[in-house]
């Protein structure tokens, strides 16, 4: 497998995120029900691009092929916490470790570069693979929202983890 790189979100990688939300599998996983049209995209890509308390960067293959985006939300420089989240875009690269990479280059960067405190993420019960991949790399389980989402005709959980920089 090769390295991955991240590198910061462009204007121009908007069009590459809109494909990726194309994809009904993607969005079930997290979460996101129904396709957006393109002006929801570009309207919500400009408000990220614009809040100070978000970082998101592409993942990219050594070759910059990029497949997927990770990032902080609702970063709190105060409590030195945030809300991490990622996804792989490209369905061909899911499974192979690529995510697990980016979570720990995000970790790392997190910890010893922005002397955070704390990340903390959301996943939903369905989602057992990534649910697995946070726990491996030392993300506890804090709560859970039972039943707070609604989809294809049943209710699921919205798990809450996070990980202390200990």
């Amino acid at each position: 497998m090769s390295q991955i790189n991240l590198r910061a979100l462009k204007k121009s990688d908007s069009n590459l995120i809109l494909n990726w939300m194309k994809n009904d599998k993607l969005r079930y996983l997290i979460g996101t029900v129904y396709p957006i049209t393109e002006l929801e995209h570009e309207n919500w890509f400009q408000n990220r691009m614009l809040e100070k308390d978000n970082r998101m960067f592409v993942i990219e293959l050594e070759n910059e092929t990029s497949i997927g985006i990770i990032g902080f939300k609702n970063l709190d420089w105060v409590n030195r916490n945030a809300e991490l989240f990622i996804y792989i875009g490209e369905e061909a690269y899911w499974g192979k470790g690529y995510g697990t990479q980016a979570l720990e280059l995000m970790t790392k960067f997190a910890f010893n570069s922005l002397n955070l405190h704390m990340l903390y993420l959301e996943v939903f019960s369905y989602n057992k693979n990534a649910t697995k991949t946070y726990e491996r790399l030392g993300f506890k389980q804090d709560g859970v929202l039972r039943q707070s989402k609604f989809q294809d005709g049943k209710y699921y959980d919205k798990i809450i983890m996070s990980k202390i920089n200990e």
